[in-house]
């Protein structure tokens, strides 16, 4: 199955040019464990599911062309960040993808990320996903679409604002991490031959039209290949240039701030603003 879908990738970009481009349409949604708003009153209930469906539910645009992509979500009239300050709805979702640009043939990119108010450039190798082939099919719009899955370990996201024996166990013990086993599935087209896809996925021969990984899914809403007015692939620039692991560690340091704050709020009703982060 593999031998004839790279056979079919081969076949899909003799037809066309090297200079080809496309912008395709994306949607998300995110499916969230609502256990702990049960003690809740019902109109908190309400808002709480209502501002979740807002942050959860966006739209993207990825931008592409035979060597390159970027990757963005669409600007809203009304976004739910709280601009440089404490956005706690990042505890629930996660944390903002960023602007990615994605340099396909030197197997690098870019995250442009806004953290509390700083503009960091992620930079590094694009991380190899081992994917394998089903042999399923099925149409997604006009496009003929294959499946293939990877299996990947992550750290468990928990809602524990209101379990602080959970939180003196993670202070206590800091490297101790809660994994859970993801599997990843992919539709991908080699009729669009571009080995990329939304937010971090690709490595498949052809353009992902639909990814599930764990309580995310994002699906392909529309593509136009070869626009008449043709656009140039966005680098992101202006910002700290940090590795990957480089900035989870300050992401890291800088949530548990952030909760050292909150429980503070909740204890003491100190009250107190987020500081920026320095270099």
């Amino acid at each position: 199955m593999k031998k004839i879908l790279v056979i079919l990738f081969f076949i899909c970009v003799s037809g066309f040019s090297q200079d080809f481009q496309g912008k395709a349409y994306y949607m998300s949604k995110v499916n969230l464990n609502m256990d702990w708003m049960k003690n809740m009153p019902p109109d908190r209930q309400a808002y709480m599911k209502g501002r979740m469906k807002s942050a959860t539910e966006k739209n993207y645009t990825l931008e592409f062309d035979s060597n390159s992509s970027y990757f963005q979500e669409e600007e809203r009239l009304d976004p739910n960040g709280q601009g440089g300050g404490f956005n706690w709805m990042q505890f629930v979702t996660g944390p903002a993808m960023g602007t990615i640009h994605r340099d396909i043939q030197s197997n690098t990119y870019t995250n442009k990320k806004e953290l509390f108010g700083k503009i960091f450039l992620v930079k590094d190798s694009i991380p190899e996903i081992k994917w394998v082939m089903t042999g399923e099919t099925k149409k997604i719009g006009i496009y003929n679409a294959y499946k293939a899955t990877s299996t990947k370990e992550v750290e468990e996201r928990v809602m524990s604002f209101n379990n602080r024996s959970r939180e003196t166990q993670s202070l206590n013990n800091p490297e101790e991490k809660k994994m859970k086993e993801v599997v990843m599935t992919a539709w991908f087209t080699p009729e669009i031959p571009v080995s990329t896809g939304p937010q971090m996925f690709g490595g498949l021969p052809g353009l992902i039209l639909e990814i599930s990984a764990d309580n995310l899914t994002m699906l392909c809403t529309k593509v136009v290949l070869n626009p008449k007015e043709k656009f140039k692939i966005k680098k992101p620039s202006k910002g700290k240039v940090v590795s990957s692991p480089e900035y989870e560690k300050i992401a890291a340091d800088k949530a548990e701030e952030m909760r050292s704050r909150w429980n503070g709020r909740r204890g003491g009703r100190s009250g107190g603003r987020s500081a920026p982060i320095r270099n």
